[in-house]
């Protein structure tokens, strides 16, 4: 297995891998018809491993387009803000 890149030092990369999932159970746990389009087929009520996966990756690419954080934003108000625009491009 490749070594993973933690591109903000694995602390910030934690930090924001929990909130990623805590984003995706919180969209897990919302009526269908108010989650995210592109990411209603990945939410679903049982871990799977693309679940898992997307969370990897979408941890990787919010570290990477915050160097410097997320200002005065909550990170995980700035991480639903993620989620909603790339359901946007999915």
């Amino acid at each position: 297995m490749a070594e993973h890149n933690f591109p903000n030092g694995f602390t910030s990369w934690q930090r924001t891998h929990f909130e990623v999932v805590e984003v995706l159970v919180y969209l897990r746990n919302l009526e269908e018809e108010h989650q995210p389009k592109g990411f209603t087929h990945l939410i679903n009520r049982s871990g799977t491993e693309e679940l898992y996966n997307t969370a990897i990756e979408l941890t990787d690419k919010f570290e990477k387009e915050h160097p410097d954080g997320t200002g005065d934003q909550n990170l995980f108000d700035a991480i639903e803000e993620f989620f909603t625009e790339e359901s946007k491009i999915h």
